[in-house]
């Protein structure tokens, strides 16, 4: 028996071909609760809806966000482009002799090991830990997109730990040349057939400012599924870059020409109509970094059926930690009103809040709207798809469910 989950991911894709015409293609992926997650993935919750089997990826049902301020790492959604063949499993890489190489524009090429990495000093943070797609499926509403239709559960928040570049620099007296402006992280996960190896370029300010060599997942070894034993983390951005498996960060002057950083993983730098192609290029577009303001309502959940009366709305809401959340308004007429939700920070920038409010819900069919503001006054379109891309990145509009009171 395929669960409500399944059922609503199933209809959200039928929807998506119906609007994409008679001509559409079958999306490359059949969600499906059969699937037991943790048989393909050992250590993961069976409740996970597998949208991939290989390379994993596997989505987090919205209820199950609800059960812990921090994700645990059996509900962590998986979103992977390549996959090691020996880490399917939540429990720690096997590999203790583990290095990372540093090379490019620096005044001596270094190889720091696992171990050597373990005796810094550590840096933690609780973040909010998202796949650029999430939302793909709402995209898709206006004009079909490629790619996973993801609905909102591509998200968690977590606690990553592990040791600044700058640290890193320090104890081996690096210098880098002033004509670096990026570096180019690579993992140890070979290509795909017929794919290229996956590589990004992230802006150099940012990693010594932010980034972190990742050591450890909510308190224990990084688990070979998330990027252990090593994973290049910066909070505040979209999860694709943060490399998994990592072995090589490259200073260089220019990005990476690789197809993932410099065709995949991009929205346009100008607004286009939803449908339209697009032909990215490094100079007319941009790759996923900064994660928009967003909130997302956890529960309850897109089609539910609920009893009439009072009905508790609960969700989180997060943005790219530059400034923190201050107000999450929820509506229930389609936002003609608007009322403020109670808020619980995390105790990071980076983490999300958490928000809640009271309604009551008389009998029939009602639309549960939400929006996020950050001190910087960043908020949520109303019409999310006034952003559409081909490859349905990014998605922040305005959290719209509709459930069923009976």
């Amino acid at each position: 028996m395929i669960s409500r989950h399944s059922r609503r991911n199933f209809l959200a894709a039928a929807s998506a071909l119906a609007i994409a015409g008679p001509n559409a293609t079958a999306l490359p992926w059949t969600p499906t609760q059969q699937e037991d997650a943790s048989a393909l993935i050992a250590g993961k919750d069976k409740r996970l809806l597998v949208l991939k089997k290989f390379p994993a990826v596997f989505e987090t049902p919205l209820p199950l966000l609800t059960e812990n301020f921090i994700t645990p790492k059996s509900l962590l959604f998986i979103r992977n482009n390549q996959q090691p063949d020996d880490a399917a499993t939540c429990a720690p890489s096997v590999h203790t002799d583990w290095s990372v190489n540093f090379t490019g524009g620096i005044n001596k090429q270094l190889t720091v090991s696992l171990q050597q990495l373990r005796e810094m000093e550590i840096t933690e943070y609780e973040m909010v830990l998202q796949c650029s797609g999430n939302g793909r499926s709402l995209f898709s509403k206006a004009a079909q997109t490629n790619g996973t239709q993801w609905g909102r559960g591509g998200v968690g928040n977590v606690r990553f730990a592990g040791v600044r570049l700058s640290t890193v620099f320090e104890k081996n007296g690096i210098e880098i040349d002033p004509s670096v402006r990026y570096v180019t992280a690579a993992g140890a996960d070979e290509a795909l057939p017929g794919k290229e190896k996956f590589l990004h370029s992230l802006p150099l300010g940012d990693v010594l400012n932010r980034s972190i060599i990742a050591l450890d997942l909510n308190g224990e070894p990084l688990s070979a599924i998330h990027g252990g034993p090593l994973r290049l983390i910066t909070p505040g951005i979209y999860a694709t870059m943060n490399m998994k498996w990592l072995n090589e960060l490259n200073f260089v002057g220019k990005e990476s020409t690789n197809h993932n950083h410099a065709v995949r993983y991009r929205v346009p730098n100008e607004r286009i109509q939803p449908g339209d192609a697009y032909d990215f290029t490094l100079e007319n577009s941009k790759y996923n970094w900064s994660m928009k303001v967003k909130s997302i309502v956890l529960t309850p959940n897109e089609g539910d059926t609920l009893r009439p009366g009072m009905t508790t709305i609960k969700g989180v809401a997060f943005n790219d930690g530059m400034t923190k959340i201050t107000e999450v308004f929820v509506s229930i007429n389609e936002g003609q009103t608007w009322q403020r939700a109670q808020l619980t920070p995390s105790n990071s920038l980076y983490g999300w809040t958490q928000f809640s409010l009271q309604q009551n819900l008389p009998a029939g069919k009602h639309a549960i709207w939400c929006r996020a503001i950050d001190a910087y006054g960043r908020t949520q379109p109303n019409e999310g798809s006034i952003v559409w891309n081909p490859s349905g990145y990014e998605w922040n509009g305005i959290e719209k469910i509709c459930v069923d009171v009976a």
